[in-house]
């Protein structure tokens, strides 16, 4: 998985908890928290789920998002 991605975990996430997740854009939505960003494979994709797991968070949903058309 290459490309721009977003992933969804249940509840808001502290600083501490946030600061693990460099690099990516964290945005809080009603019981949930998004991080997104850019992955050149699914290696980094894995790392992120790998660490998300670690924190002993839910993970919701993974999606790969399109990128919007040039022009």
């Amino acid at each position: 998985m290459s490309g721009r991605f977003e992933i969804r975990v249940s509840g808001r996430l502290s600083d501490r908890t946030r600061a693990a997740f460099p690099g990516l854009t964290v945005e809080e939505v009603p019981a949930e928290t998004v991080l997104s960003g850019w992955s050149r494979d699914a290696d980094e994709v894995h790392t992120v789920l790998d660490r998300i797991q670690a924190l002993g968070l839910e993970l919701v949903s993974l999606l790969q998002v399109p990128e919007p058309p040039e022009g």
